[in-house]
């Protein structure tokens, strides 16, 4: 499911990593102007951008409208909606708490706020503890999907939006050990600072953070509020663009700040600067610096730190809420930083184009040369050749889709590589069992063991575990060619429906073609309404109610079960009325086939799910 659309976009990027390059703009009116018209050909209503250097701005403004209907155009004070950016302002405000000396980040969960409703069975050698939940190493499952969005205009507390996400605080893996994003996290973090403080966190947050370093119109809002001044939101996922709902954030401290260019471009100066009203500097440095993952003390400095992430020579986060997209970046070294946020469609290729024409402008600011290579260690990396399968899935109901990727590493030519849906990409070793990839700036794979002697790779975040090559790719096909068979069915059931009306005559085993055709037809039903949602996640509101989106996927995938059980019923019921063996075959095939599918959605949740009960 899930799965089938990740692997065509992998596939996509790849090919599309050999197409042309862009011209570097060599003036902001170049960059604007192509920026102007990425706008344009993309159909993004509004977009908000802010460039900075350690001492300067460089641009502050937007393209487009915040409001179509009422023609205002994006200003440096409109406020778009941050999204997960939020998550900086949190782990900054968590700092501050530790340097005022109210919590120390290795402190226990359990010991600071014994009334979070978590459960770890690792809890007595592996705790949760507060870096867990900023460097979301908890393992906690992610938001449940009907509890993200709402149409209530309803404000809650710091500790009522953690307990509407309790369903999600089980460990499911030892904390400490895989990084897994999960706003839950978060939701907690807010309620550790509203009851270490005194005040709810986005009061907290507005008066250490925001007011020091003049952000006066930022805020902390769980849905619009200011209506002259903050974006409207559009999607253009059905056709035309149009305006769609501002959703109520449910986990607020996960993704709740609206900001604009102007008030971003303070923050991210003050980033640049180490801005002393933020953080000491020595808290600067454990900001960037992710420590709690398995990764890290493989000796990965890459991957997310305490609410922020690298991306490449530069750190910061990105942020979806509502159809807002919005992303920052900013390096010390490199002495500059960048906003944008738009209110439909995305960002494009805008971010790149950005980094460009910083390259061109600053020449001086190009990026450092990569890690240099060290020998290959044969020996110590046999026992990690193999393959590997993704283990750290974010929604644990999409965990079995996760698990259908496999990545080969092998040694070819004394070089060390792994391959991934038929891409092959070559490692350079940096230190002993970390790797950067041939192309890459920086070092982002390693190689250790579990506490469970399993042998792991990371790659770019990622947490993947060796497994047995046999069961792993028996398994793998099988599943291809369960969905083969399965759509397949579509064709004779056709054939068989046509044949009927054409010759008008009604064939005693007609309903043995059609059942498996009702069965896929069901299954696809229930995919293309979840993925809709999915795709377009402003949506989610849908599904924390019985709406005919949360209905229509339960009927989909529960009808899929009972029609897939039915057709196999019925056929080996009167398998002997198909005198065709190679029919008979066929029809067979299929019954299994669709039997194995049901099957793994059973045993994952799926069949029988209503949403709105999650």
């Amino acid at each position: 499911m899930k799965t089938f659309f990740l692997l065509t976009i992998c596939l996509l990027a790849c090919f599309s990593s050999n197409s042309q390059t862009q011209p570097r703009p060599s003036s902001i009116a170049e960059l604007t102007d192509s920026i102007q018209t990425i706008v344009r050909k993309r159909n993004i209503p509004g977009l908000m951008l802010g460039i900075v250097t350690k001492d300067s701005v460089l641009f502050s403004g937007g393209f487009g409208y915040a409001d179509l209907k009422n023609k205002r155009a994006v200003t440096g004070n409109t406020l778009f909606r941050m999204g997960s950016i939020t998550k900086s302002f949190v782990a900054i405000a968590i700092l501050k708490l530790v340097e005022q000396g109210k919590l120390n980040l290795d402190d226990r969960l359990k010991d600071l706020a014994p009334e979070v409703p978590f459960t770890n069975s690792w809890e007595n050698t592996h705790p949760v503890r507060v870096v867990n939940l900023l460097e979301h190493t908890t393992g906690f499952d992610d938001f449940k999907f009907n509890k993200m969005y709402t149409l209530e205009r309803r404000a809650y507390s710091s500790q009522e939006m953690m307990l509407q996400q309790k369903a999600s605080m089980t460990c499911r893996w030892r904390p400490s050990e895989r990084y897994t994003y999960s706003n839950i996290n978060y939701a907690i973090l807010g309620y550790i600072i509203s009851k270490l403080s005194g005040k709810e966190y986005g009061d907290y947050l507005n008066e250490h953070i925001l007011q020091p370093l003049g952000m006066h119109h930022s805020n902390f809002n769980t849905w619009s509020r200011h209506p002259l001044v903050d974006t409207r939101e559009y999607s253009s996922a059905s056709g035309p663009l149009k305006q769609v709902p501002s959703v109520t954030l449910m986990p607020g401290a996960a993704a709740s700040l609206w900001s604009s260019a102007n008030e971003m471009n303070l923050f991210l100066q003050s980033l640049i600067n180490s801005d002393s009203r933020l953080l000491s500097k020595r808290s600067f440095t454990r900001f960037e610096t992710p420590v709690s993952s398995i990764a890290a003390r493989a000796g990965l400095t890459t991957g997310y730190a305490l609410g922020n992430e690298d991306f490449g020579t530069m750190r910061g986060h990105d942020g979806t809420l509502g159809t807002c997209k919005s992303s920052y970046r900013y390096s010390r070294k490199l002495g500059y930083g960048f906003v944008l946020s738009s209110n439909a469609n995305g960002l494009a290729s805008i971010e790149s184009l950005i980094s460009a024409y910083m390259a061109a402008k600053y020449p001086f600011l190009e990026k450092p040369d990569a890690p240099k290579a060290v020998s290959l260690n044969k020996d110590k990396l046999n026992q990690y050749i193999g393959y590997y399968q993704k283990q750290d899935p974010r929604f644990e109901l999409l965990a079995f889709t996760d698990r259908l990727l496999l990545l080969k590493v092998e040694i070819k030519n004394d070089t060390l590589q792994y391959n991934i849906l038929g891409r092959t990409h070559q490692l350079i070793q940096t230190a002993p069992l970390i790797f950067r990839d041939k192309w890459a700036p920086q070092a982002e794979i390693a190689f250790a063991t579990s506490a469970d002697g399993k042998k792991v790779m990371i790659v770019n975040k990622k947490y993947t575990e060796k497994v047995s090559a046999p069961k792993a790719l028996i398994w793998l096909i099988v599943i291809i060619v369960a969905l083969i068979f399965a759509v397949s069915s579509v064709f004779p059931g056709l054939t068989a429906i046509l044949y009927t009306l054409v010759k008008k005559q009604k064939s005693k085993s007609l309903y043995l073609f059609i059942l498996p055709m009702f069965s896929v037809a069901f299954l696809s039903w229930g995919i293309y309404v979840f993925m809709q949602v999915y795709n377009n996640s402003y949506r989610l509101f849908q599904l924390a109610v019985p709406s005919m989106t949360a209905i229509s996927i339960f009927l989909g995938f529960t009808l899929f079960g009972i029609s897939t059980l039915l057709n196999t019923f019925q056929l080996f019921k009167n398998l002997k009325t198909i005198t065709n063996r190679y029919k008979r075959a066929f029809l067979i095939l299929i019954a299994l086939s669709l039997l194995l599918i049901a099957g793994t959605l059973l045993t994952n949740g799926w069949i029988g799910l209503m949403m709105w009960n999650l």
